[in-house]
């Protein structure tokens, strides 16, 4: 793949690990950025040959900087490197003729509504839904769903936003709430168009797939554990899943129906859903590999397989190359505040150091910051990957690791 060229569109987040696998892979690695800081911010300052900017948010943007610059024609594969920019960004695709996901469906998996629409029309196993813009709209379909019902908006992530709501005066205040949210990650525009949703009751899944030409060529579970309600919140992962493996295969069978009927037929793919008394039923589907490390940590501890690489390969139309090195588990937890106030110190890190299955932990909060009980990913304090030799052996050690951490509040000193 050496002398190949390939650009990316804003890599952030997960997305940075495709700027690194592409340069691993030997390949020309061009990024479109919103702004000229943005390699340092997101951490892959040095990972680039060259670097445009754009209006990431605006197709017409992106198209412009690439028929402007040395590149026009001269490249091999446009990649979206957030989610945010996966619909614009297959817009300017189709637009030079450059193989990657068609623009109905990155739309289609971007806007929650577009998608929750598909699967009624398709079948696909999924929640009660209405589409509301106004507060008696979401009054009168919550009435006919039936509390309780999850108010979300249709194009954010990282649980921003989203409200669990068990009766009318809840319903109210979380839709005054919602309706100030009006800009997410690096300013796009949060749509005034919110789902009102049936509340999924069962143990939650995410399934890591790819599709080559439609058929699956890689899938697993990941066992997902969520915090209280009424938060929606991440609290730790492990891949492959401990549980519900007698039901793994109709979990993944839902999970590539959920994917094809959107349109998606080549590349990787992160389904949420959860496993109800009636069977798996899909929360979301997001166009692009799962972040929150399993991608980029998880799958490849537990399994040596790398998804980035492998996407990369499949842009390029390269053979793949999707088979297990190993067959181990991994599991992330992650650090949370149990309350409201001033971060003093997160003592008892010290157990993570030089421990044998511990790949790495990060802790991002300083102290003196305030902190809080997480209503969003963004309120995670830190982290901690393990890998062992069972899916639960990998949950009970990053279990017990976090149990060992202690978070010291200022004002209680």
């Amino acid at each position: 793949m050496a002398n190949k060229r390939i650009i990316f569109v804003e890599p952030s987040f997960y997305g940075v690990n495709f700027v690194k696998e592409a340069k691993a892979l030997g390949c020309e690695a061009v990024v479109i950025v919103s702004s000229k800081d943005n390699p340092a911010l997101y951490g892959y300052e040095g990972w680039y040959d060259d670097l445009l900017v754009a209006d990431i948010r605006d197709a017409e943007s992106i198209y412009a900087a690439i028929k402007n610059s040395p590149y026009d024609g001269q490249f091999q594969a446009l990649i979206p490197a957030t989610d945010y920019a996966s619909a614009v960004t297959a817009e300017v695709g189709e637009r030079l003729g450059i193989h990657g996901t068609s623009a109905e469906a990155a739309l289609n998996a971007r806007n929650k509504d577009r998608a929750r629409q598909v699967f009624a029309q398709q079948h696909v196993p999924s929640a009660q839904f209405a589409v509301v813009s106004e507060l008696e709209e979401a009054i009168a379909a919550a009435t006919r769903i039936g509390y309780p019902v999850v108010l979300k908006p249709t194009n954010a992530a990282s649980s921003q936003g989203v409200y669990f709501v068990d009766n009318e005066e809840v319903l109210r205040h979380a839709f005054a709430e919602l309706s100030q949210f009006k800009t997410t990650y690096m300013d796009f525009k949060v749509r005034e168009e919110y789902l009102i949703e049936e509340y999924l009751t069962g143990p939650e899944f995410s399934v890591e797939i790819f599709l080559d030409q439609g058929e699956v060529a890689f899938a697993e579970l990941t066992e997902k554990h969520t915090s209280d309600l009424p938060y929606f919140v991440e609290t730790l992962h492990v891949f492959p899943s401990s549980i519900y493996q007698e039901q793994r295969e109709e979990i993944i069978a839902v999970a590539r129906q959920a994917v094809l009927a959107l349109g998606i037929h080549n590349g990787p793919a992160h389904v949420e859903l959860k496993y109800t008394e009636t069977g798996a039923k899909i929360i979301e589907v997001n166009g692009r590999p799962g972040g929150d490390n399993i991608t980029s940590d998880l799958i490849i501890h537990a399994y040596g397989i790398n998804i980035f690489r492998e996407t990369i390969r499949k842009y390029l139309s390269e053979p793949l190359d999707i088979q297990k090195q190993k067959v181990h588990a991994s599991a992330i937890g992650y650090v949370l505040a149990d309350r409201k106030g001033t971060l003093h110190s997160i003592d008892g890190l010290e157990h993570l150091n030089n421990h044998q299955q511990v790949k790495r932990y990060h802790i991002g909060a300083e102290a003196g910051t305030t902190v809080d009980i997480a209503r969003s990913s963004d309120d995670r304090l830190g982290y901690i990957i393990v890998e062992a030799d069972t899916p639960i052996a990998a949950r009970e050690q990053v279990q017990e690791l976090l149990s060992r951490i202690e978070i010291r509040y200022a004002e209680s000193l």
